[in-house]
């Protein structure tokens, strides 16, 4: 589903590639994106309905009609019932939000890398590409967070883990982000999509342009307190003067919700009025 959200307060450099905005989206429109567009994420249902029809078709064949284990699994995938974090659930959020409102594009859901579905993504929550105000696409390495601390700004922004260090950390570290670029290039070959391939390969010339190599650094925070953008400036301030390159990207964003998280995974599974 489309969604409309408010902004709260915003701050942006006459270039548009760095700056902080605070949104609000309000609960209509919140619980319909968990029940719709941040569930999908949350169990890459594409991927999930190709393999329930694979194993459908399977059924069918002489010899499987009468597989109870081929039945329970098929059960089990069609269970709409999940079980999540409350940070998974604001990683997939931040995607949507991402997707639908700021041209940022994501091909590849990490589910089908993970092994342990409770497990730690590596290297960084966001990998994809974003579409600035000039027509080029670039790389976005982008981190989330989220926090129902009262203070502002949480501790998730400024610890020795939180997301300022770690969007700092990318910014320093050359070898992590070819990693992430590496990692995203394998992913062309396993679906077929030339939009993919195409917003790759203007990312990858932009990235190493000789004269103005620029990709974009994101970070993300999920609120369900009430909005201050001191939850931003300060980590914004800070980095914005450490990255000395005036064309790489940095931009950070606060989305603020009016239910707390205790709720979500409730509201994601039907359970919650």
């Amino acid at each position: 589903m489309s969604f409309m959200s408010k902004r709260l307060y915003s701050y942006y450099e006459e270039n548009n590639l760095r700056g902080y905005q605070g949104i609000l989206i309000d609960e209509t429109q919140t619980k319909g994106l968990f029940i719709d567009n941040v569930k999908k994420k949350l169990i890459d249902k594409p991927q999930r309905d190709e393999f329930i029809n694979y194993l459908q078709v399977l059924q069918q064949d002489t010899g499987f009609q009468l597989s109870e284990t081929l039945l329970a699994d098929i059960q089990a995938l069609q269970n709409s019932v999940i079980d999540v974090q409350d940070f998974r659930i604001g990683e997939a959020l931040a995607e949507v939000v991402l997707e639908e409102n700021f041209n940022c594009r994501f091909y590849w859901n990490e589910l089908r890398d993970s092994r342990n579905p409770k497990g730690n993504k590596t290297g960084a929550d966001l990998v994809g590409f974003i579409e600035i105000d000039n027509g080029e696409v670039l790389f976005l390495f982008g981190e989330v967070k989220t926090s129902s601390e009262k203070q502002s700004p949480p501790q998730v922004m400024t610890n020795p883990y939180g997301l300022e260090n770690q969007l700092r950390d990318l910014y320093k570290d050359k070898n992590k982000r070819l990693i992430l670029i590496s990692y995203i290039k394998n992913k062309i070959n396993l679906i077929k999509n030339d939009t993919f391939k195409n917003d790759f390969a203007a990312a990858i010339k932009n990235y190493y342009n000789q004269h103005n190599s620029t990709y974009m650094l994101y970070g993300i925070l999920v609120r369900d307190t009430n909005p201050d953008k001191k939850d931003l400036k300060q980590s914004f301030d800070k980095l914005n003067k450490e990255i000395l390159e005036n064309t790489i990207g940095l931009k950070l964003l606060a989305i603020y919700l009016p239910l707390p998280k205790e709720k979500w995974l409730n509201i994601i599974n039907g359970l919650e009025k």
